[in-house]
């Protein structure tokens, strides 16, 4: 990680002493031995192997994996029939939706991200309220806008019409008793009066026993999101063909504007300094002014988001994950309070970002030309002294630059695009609805 932020500071100076539009384009593609270092840390291919999951012991297992890909795109997963997890992350548009706030059973107050790369993400959801992907999946299936189903009644649901597939892989219910047709639905501790209730009926054992069914859904969910992988995109290749010195084909890959776009990313704009890694993405929260997507509402972020982590029932340090405490260090060492957490949003990863428009949390922006206009010139964050509970941290300072400079950042983002795949198991590009498990 050191070596990582030495490199990036290094390769920022040097990029920084050379003006993009001073050089002609031959000059364009030149870059230094130290440059070449620097910009291989964003290429696909030093992305790594997956982080360890030690809260999910089937994390990598392809039973797991299998089943989780059945169930990301079941409809009957939900309370209408209708909506699955592809509902709002299509593989068709790089696993988002392309609205401003996603529609399952009702309309929600963010938009759906991206799940590519989500694996190396330690926090979840545009406030980190949660701390794995397995405990992730869990949230939009008792959400009513969501897929609105109980936990009672996705465990019974998951019993039926995966019964083999889910014992040869779990194991039978530990409670042997419970009989999932036979308890009042909806059940879940969350939700509506009714769904309370009917789960306060439950003993201690039969709660649990449903919650391990719940959980045990969100690790193979897990498993099968683990499984999503990146093609390399024409930035990629561009990095590559720079290593082997051959010039003619990275004029080939990237134009002369995306270079220069290119450069300026690294350097003069610094948007590196939040978009860094082969994710393009620090994986931190930050508070860059984008507009409040409702005064009335105000999204308060990593502020609200903390609270809601340290009030969750399915954390690294609960009782359904496989990790020891010991092993829940960013739970260990969360920090809960500051004025930098207040409205912060977590950095979205800049892979495919051109072809997954609206942008922000809540779609405040429809083009990557709003976007740059609000960081070349931005606006402080919104303050309203009855919702916010201190002044929000503000994180970026204005660019100053020239139009034809925002343009070539922009072309140059259209650069992360990859290609979607053809007949990728896990990447069924065009499906939503239901899906056979494949052996």
């Amino acid at each position: 990680m050191l070596r990582r932020a030495v490199l990036l500071y290094i390769g920022v100076l040097s990029l920084l002493c050379q003006s993009a539009f001073a050089l002609t384009d031959d000059e364009l593609y030149q870059f230094t031995p130290a440059d070449k270092e620097f910009l291989s840390q964003f290429n696909i291919t030093d992305l790594g192997a997956l982080p360890e999951a030690p809260d999910n012991k089937w994390a990598d297992n392809e039973d797991a994996a299998n089943l989780g890909k059945a169930l990301f795109f079941d409809n009957r997963l939900s309370k209408n029939q209708q909506v699955s997890c592809s509902h709002c992350h299509q593989p068709d548009k790089y696993f988002t939706d392309g609205l401003a706030h996603s529609n399952g059973i009702g309309q929600t107050r963010r938009s759906a991200p991206s799940i590519l790369g989500i694996a190396y993400s330690p926090w979840m959801f545009w406030d980190g309220r949660r701390d794995s992907l397995w405990a992730q999946a869990l949230g939009p299936m008792e959400h009513p806008d969501e897929q609105g189903l109980s936990r009672g009644e996705l465990a019974r649901n998951v019993l039926e019409y995966y019964p083999a597939e889910y014992e040869a892989i779990f194991g039978k219910p530990k409670q042997p008793s419970l009989d999932l047709n036979d308890i009042s639905l909806p059940a879940s501790p969350a939700g509506s009066a009714e769904a309370q209730s009917n789960w306060n009926k439950l003993d201690s054992d039969e709660q649990d026993a449903v919650n391990r069914i719940f959980t045990n859904v969100g690790k193979a969910l897990m498993a099968y999101q683990r499984k999503l992988k990146l093609p390399p995109a024409p930035f990629d290749q561009f990095i590559d063909a720079l290593n082997d010195n051959n010039i003619e084909q990275a004029k080939s890959l990237l134009t002369p504007s995306q270079v220069r776009g290119l450069r300026l990313f690294m350097g003069q704009a610094n948007c590196s300094s939040c978009h860094n890694g082969p994710l393009f993405t620090n994986h931190e929260f930050h508070n860059i002014g984008a507009p409040e997507a409702n005064v009335e509402h105000v999204d308060l972020g990593r502020f609200e988001g903390v609270s809601l982590l340290r009030e969750d029932e399915f954390t690294c340090l609960s009782s359904y994950s496989d990790a020891s405490s010991d092993q829940c260090k960013e739970m260990r060492f969360l920090k809960v309070q500051g004025p930098e957490l207040v409205g912060a949003i977590k950095t979205p990863t800049l892979r495919n970002v051109a072809a997954t428009a609206p942008y922000m949390q809540a779609g405040q922006f429809e083009t990557l030309q709003q976007v740059l206009a609000h960081y070349n010139k931005p606006t402080p964050p919104y303050y309203d002294r009855k919702q916010h509970p201190s002044r929000p941290h503000f994180d970026v300072l204005p660019l100053n630059l020239q139009e034809t400079d925002l343009q070539d950042i922009e072309d140059f983002l259209h650069s992360l695009t990859s290609p979607l795949p053809a007949g990728d198991h896990w990447w069924p590009v065009g499906e939503t609805g239901s899906q056979e498990i494949t052996p």
